[in-house]
This record gives C-alpha cells, structure tokens and sequence, in this order.
C-alpha cells in the first residue's frame, strides 16, 4: 500500500517537472519597418499579428528546454519570410500568392541575451539567420505553416545553446 501511494504521488510531482525550464521574452521591434512580412490574401494587421505569435510561440518551447531560471531574451529587428508575394490571376481577379524557392530565404536579424536566474547575462549576441535551400528544408516533409522560419530558428538555438 505504501508503495503505492509513493508512486502516485511520484506521477502527480512528475508534471510539475517536466514543466520546469527557461522561458523567453521575445520583443518585436518596428515590424512594419520589417523586410517582408506581408500576407498573400486577407488582413495585413492580422497575419503579422498571426505571424508574430506563432513565431514567438517557437521560441518560447524552446526556451524551455533551457536550465530552470535561465531566461532568453530577444529583440528582433527585422524579419524576412520565406518566399515573395507576387500578383496572379486574371485582371478581374486579383491574387496575390506567395512563391517560395531557393532565392527567397527566410532572413531573420536579432540581438539576444542568455540570463541566468539573478540576471546575469551568460551569454550574447547578434545574429543574421537565414534558411537553408528550400530542396534541403523540403527534405525534412514537414508543411507546418512557417516551417522554414521555424527551422532556422530551431537550428540556431540547438547551436547556439547546444550542452
């Protein structure tokens, strides 16, 4: 019976655990300033917005693969998604599509700071990311939306952070 209760109460902390790491703090800086972040179809306001949070939300479960405490800190000046808008379709009706290939890369520019749990900066930087090729990304099968953004962002951080 004892055993029993150690093991459920072991199952019960194990959660609590597993949700311990890093977290992240991603400041977008002047996005409209931003190389190319424009939608194809629908509300400008909205897609960046959408972008922005999906983005964010990459980075933030990758922070938390971090040690308990330590904080990633990034302020992002300017973004680059993969592809280029361009107009098709009949005159009478308009458009736009984004064309992705290998001339279009995803670009991102950063400055970012690791910090321990009192703040001290452990370590940082600025970075100029851009995607591989599209054949080498399309390797992986992944059509997750942002998935060449996604992968470069998760590239950089298990370089950079690698234990």
């Amino acid at each position: 019976m004892k055993k029993a209760i150690l093991i459920l109460a072991g199952l019960t902390i194990l959660p609590i655990v597993a949700l311990a790491g890093g977290n992240a703090k991603v400041n977008w800086l002047n996005p409209e300033d931003y190389k190319d972040v424009i939608t194809s179809d629908g509300s400008q306001e909205e897609f960046v917005a959408h972008t922005l949070k999906e983005l964010e939300t990459t980075i933030t479960r990758l922070a938390e693969s971090l040690p308990d405490g330590q904080t990633l800190e990034m302020n992002v000046t300017d973004l680059d998604l993969a592809g280029d808008v361009k107009i098709s379709g009949a005159r009478t009706q308009h458009q736009d599509v984004r064309v992705v290939k290998d001339s279009y890369p995803a670009r991102m520019k950063f400055h970012y700071r690791l910090l321990d749990a009192s703040g001290k900066v452990l370590k940082e930087g600025d970075e100029k990311l851009q995607s591989r090729t599209l054949s080498a990304s399309m390797r992986t099968g992944s059509s997750e939306s942002l998935g060449m953004e996604k992968r470069m962002l998760r590239s950089w951080f298990k370089r950079t952070f690698a234990k």
